[in-house]
This record gives structure tokens, C-alpha cells and sequence, in this order.
């Protein structure tokens, strides 16, 4: 039985989408190594939804385009095999600097073991509709929810806030934590953190849109000055990697 043309049309944009949503997964898996946190942090990278979601799906498209009138057989399925293959390398030799051409051949080898599981996916998933549609709706809204969910996981912290700085005590911090400070027009924050860290790995950055950045250096330490335009609630984040031990952060508002 022939189906209807709206229906082929359907089956064949879910499989495309489905093939993505499996490989959307299948990357957060691999490079996050099953740590909830790692995946929801890679998800908020948008180059990586371009280069799945869209740049994956359209080249895709392009290719069955190209081919549309080639007869299937053997020299087709390679064909469109060595064109997966190109399409999963090329965007790497562009995305990296010319100088780090080693980099652009390891990424590039993910980069082609993504299309193929993409095509492979896209074969498997045409031959399921309507189930792909499902597949499809189901992955994508599994990503969206990894990418706003909050997967930090804290042990025995122990915080305390005060007028002028903050400090946190834990035995296991892996993932965030926001520290928000107010300000109003015209003021700078000025703050330094001390990590005193006995295992793991940690780092910090601004949360803060606005503003002007200016390193300054106190007492032989390091500080960051944040200026703002407008009264802005501006939250210091700190990260922390399985890290086990303890940060101090002191801050100071001036006009």
C-alpha cells in the first residue's frame, strides 16, 4: 500500500529528526561520559545544536537531493556513504584555526562516525513511521530538558553569606552554584576567590550582561572589577569538578 503523499513527506522529516535527536544523545553520552551535569553543560553550547539539528538535517536533505535520480544499488549506498563522510569532516577543517590541523583531524574523525550513525539512523527510523515522529518529539524534548535542568550535586555544604563576601564549605561539590549580588546604577563590583581545594577540579566565571570588565591587583592578588550601566542583579558562579574542600570570596560595591 502506497502512502499518501503528506504522509511520506511526515515519515521522511521525522526520520531526518529522530536520526538527530539519536545522535544528539549519543555525543552527550560519549564526551559526558553518563555525568548528568557534563551532558546538561553541553547542551547549552549552541554550536552543537547548529551542527546537529541543522547542519546535520540539511546536508542530509541535500544529499538525497543530489541523488534523488541515481538508481539504487551497491554505487549509490557508497556514494552517499563517502558524501556522509566528507559532510562529518569538512565543517572541522573550517572550525578550527589552520594551525591546529591536530585538532581538526580528531574532531573531524567524530565528526564523520556522526554522520554514518546519522545515516544509519535516518534508514532505520524511515521504515517506523509513525513511531519516528514519536522517537523524534520525544528526544528533542528529552534534550531541552537536559539543557535547563539542574543536575549539581553537593555533599555536607556548608555556605555562609555575609555583607562582604561568601564562603562555602563541602566534601563533594560537582556542578554550580550561583552566588547573585545587587547592584545599582553605576556601581563596581569588586571581588577575589580563594579555592582551597584538596581534590577535584573547580573554576569560576560572571554571570552578567551590561557591564565593562577591568583586572585590577590588590595586596599581590588578583581581583575583578565589574562595572554596571543600569541596576543589575549580576551572580558570581563557581564550579566545581568531584572537587572536595572549601572557597572564600571577597567582594566590595563602590560607587
Amino acid at each position: 500500500m502506497v502512502m499518501p503523499r503528506w504522509s511520506q513527506v511526515a515519515a521522511y522529516a521525522a526520520s531526518k529528526l529522530a536520526a538527530a535527536g539519536l545522535v544528539f544523545f549519543g555525543f552527550l553520552v560519549i564526551v559526558g561520559g553518563f555525568e548528568r551535569y557534563q551532558m546538561s553543560e553541553l547542551t547549552r553550547q549552541l554550536p552543537l545544536w547548529v551542527y546537529i539539528y541543522g547542519y546535520a538535517v540539511l546536508f542530509s536533505v541535500m544529499v538525497d537531493a543530489v541523488l534523488y535520480k541515481c538508481k539504487a544499488g551497491p554505487s549509490k549506498m557508497v556514494l552517499t556513504v563517502l558524501l556522509y563522510m566528507l559532510g562529518g569532516y569538512v565543517p572541522f577543517l573550517v572550525w578550527f584555526p589552520p594551525g591546529q590541523w591536530i585538532l581538526s583531524l580528531f574532531a573531524g574523525g567524530y565528526g564523520v562516525v556522526c554522520a554514518l550513525t546519522f545515516l544509519a539512523a535516518t534508514h532505520l527510523f524511515r521504515g517506523w513511521w509513525p513511531y519516528s515522529a514519536v522517537a523524534a518529539m520525544l528526544l528533542l524534548a528529552g534534550a531541552v530538558y537536559v539543557s535547563m535542568a539542574d543536575f549539581t550535586v553537593t555533599k555536607q555544604w556548608k555556605e555562609t553569606r555575609t555583607a562582604d563576601g561568601y564562603r562555602a564549605e563541602f566534601a563533594y561539590f560537582n556542578g554550580q552554584k550561583e552566588i547573585p549580588v545587587e547592584l545599582a546604577k553605576g556601581q563596581t563590583l569588586s571581588y577575589h576567590i580563594n579555592w582551597q581545594v584538596t581534590n577535584g577540579g573547580y573554576g569560576t566565571y560572571l554571570e552578567a550582561e551590561g557591564g565593562t570588565y577591568k583586572n585590577v591587583m590588590r595586596g599581590g592578588e588578583a581581583w575583578i572589577a565589574y562595572r554596571v550601566k543600569a541596576p543589575s542583579t549580576i551572580r558570581i558562579v563557581v564550579t566545581g569538578d568531584r572537587a572536595q574542600g572549601a572557597l572564600t570570596i571577597e567582594w566590595e560595591i563602590s560607587e
